[in-house]
């Protein structure tokens, strides 16, 4: 994966990796904006910070056909989001970690991506069984939603902490 990463690290992976993802993500946002619409302004549940029965049944209660139609649209968008914003912040840390004898640290954003995929199955599991999902499933993916983003935090940290030496780097050339 680390091989992957570092043939991504010039700046035509890079320009690729960026323009895919804000297509997907562009795809994403006007797709959700048409479902807050129709749906009286409820968006989706993958950005609560966990969630219960009644949220999962005030949310996905107000989509009606149109809704679950859009949402749909997301869900198939959201195949591509977690990998291509993952590989771009692994991509960053690589270049800004590259020589130092850590290369594996560009590993770290790819735990937020997983994250995002493990949620992203529960919350498809509780979509397709609108009305009819158990306390369990929703209970797994709450939890999955604030593990998700526990790994996004910690999986940047080497991105942020490799941008802060840069910065420092920068500054005291200066």
């Amino acid at each position: 994966m680390i091989s992957l990463i570092s043939q991504l690290a010039t700046r035509r992976g890079l320009t690729v990796l960026i323009i895919a993802y804000l297509v997907v993500f562009g795809a994403i946002l006007m797709t959700l904006g048409q479902l807050r619409e129709v749906s009286g302004g409820f968006g989706i549940l993958d950005f609560d910070q966990g969630y219960t029965r009644e949220r999962v049944t005030e949310v996905l209660g107000s989509y009606g056909e149109r809704g679950f139609s859009l949402y749909g649209r997301i869900q198939l968008l959201d195949i591509f989001n977690p990998a291509l914003y993952s590989l771009i912040a692994a991509v960053f840390t690589y270049i800004l970690w590259k020589g130092r004898g850590v290369d594996w640290l560009c590993l770290a954003p790819l735990l937020g991506g997983i994250g995002d995929y493990t949620e992203n199955v529960t919350l498809f599991l509780l979509a397709r069984g609108y009305p009819d999902v158990s306390d369990d499933l929703i209970a797994l993916s709450s939890t999955l939603s604030l593990i998700k983003n526990a790994l996004l935090v910690v999986g940047l940290l080497p991105l942020l902490v490799g941008l802060i030496r840069w910065g420092i780097g920068r500054l005291q050339r200066s």
